[in-house]
């Protein structure tokens, strides 16, 4: 009885760790998700007047006289990282 009971608990301990341990490389390649193209929005560079104009998630920044889309900027990769 003690032997089944501790090889129950074992499996179970080895399949939670399994599932903790897959689930977070999921969700940050979740969060590092393409954005899909809008084709009637502007693209990044194109002159806008307000946010709505350019695509998902980027911004229409003034320079100088004019404003245009700009990209969000990339995430930094921790140091040491080979690319």
């Amino acid at each position: 009885m003690k032997k089944i009971f501790s090889t129950v608990v074992i499996l179970l301990a080895c399949l939670t760790l399994t599932c903790a341990s897959s689930a977070a490389p999921a969700a940050k390649m979740a969060d590092e998700a393409y954005e899909p193209f809008d084709p009637k929005k502007k693209k990044p560079g194109d002159e806008c007047t307000a946010n709505d104009e350019c695509q998902k998630h980027h911004a229409c920044k003034k320079r100088g006289e004019k404003s245009f889309c700009t990209a969000p900027p990339r995430p930094q990769l921790p140091p040491g990282v080979v690319t």
